[in-house]
């Protein structure tokens, strides 16, 4: 797990900041009766759980993770829930025929690839013609704190974004990825999201463990760390702290 920048908890917690676009998402399916909707790299289920919800019963919502301990979690959380189901996979390739899924979601997935072009295409092999792909991405290098240490910041991006996260610009790429598989319509939304308090920031963003990662890496040192660390304390302490992401959604048909 120390490998990864997710665990259950940050994923639970993370939910709560993302709640508004991760229900936006789920209306590119609502004109969806049947069939089979996949949710890949479904981590804990919490989405196959609400897009089940708000689906028709004629419809299987399947969750797909390569996480034996994220997909048990789900198991247990949606025994009630007839109509969905969970697989534990790799992300390619997907055990499913070509051209036999409804409609596809994925969300913070495309990040963790090193291979991002193949799960790509492997996702337009499953989806039926004319049906959706949407993607949920965090562009890691939007990152941004307010305070005078911009080049401690820029540094810390660059942890992130080419050693912590394995495909840290997979956001900005997302339009090409998806054109070199040749899908249609697509469309790009940029949310940016904005927290108020250190604590929010550790919550969701894992401020603190990142920053002291990248000293241990050697992309800043520890004293920067400190100043940096500190200056971001005094902005709470004094109620003027803010910290901000982006996150696009990236929507098309195949």
């Amino acid at each position: 797990m120390e490998n990864k920048h997710y665990d259950i908890n940050y994923l639970q917690n993370s939910r709560r900041l993302l709640i508004n676009l991760k229900e936006h998402s789920y209306k590119f399916f609502r004109s969806i009766n049947n069939g089979t909707i996949i949710d890949l790299g479904c981590g804990a289920g919490n989405d196959v759980i609400e897009l089940a919800k708000i689906t028709g019963k004629d419809l299987k919502i399947i969750g797909v993770d390569h996480d034996p301990v994220m997909l048990q979690k789900a198991k247990e959380d949606s025994k009630e829930i007839n109509n969905v189901d969970f697989i534990l996979s790799e992300a390619c390739p997907l055990p499913f025929e070509d051209g036999t899924i409804s409609g596809l979601r994925t969300e913070r997935l495309i990040q963790h690839l090193k291979n991002p072009e193949k799960v790509i295409a492997e996702i337009n092999r499953i989806l039926k013609k004319d049906q959706p792909l949407v993607i949920i991405e965090t562009d890691w290098n939007s990152l941004s704190f307010y305070t005078e240490f911009v080049e401690t910041q820029k540094n810390v991006n660059t942890y992130l974004t080419n050693v912590k996260v394995n495909n840290g610009f997979a956001a900005e790429k997302l339009i090409n990825y998806l054109q070199l598989s040749n899908f249609r319509d697509i469309k790009f939304e940029i949310h940016p999201f904005v927290v108020n308090t250190l604590k929010e920031a550790n919550e969701y963003f894992w401020i603190e463990k990142m920053i002291q990662e990248a000293v241990e890496k050697g992309y800043i040192k520890e004293q920067e760390y400190h100043a940096f660390y500190k200056a971001l304390q005094k902005a709470d302490d004094e109620n003027h702290f803010a910290c901000s992401i982006n996150l696009v959604l990236a929507s098309c048909i195949k």
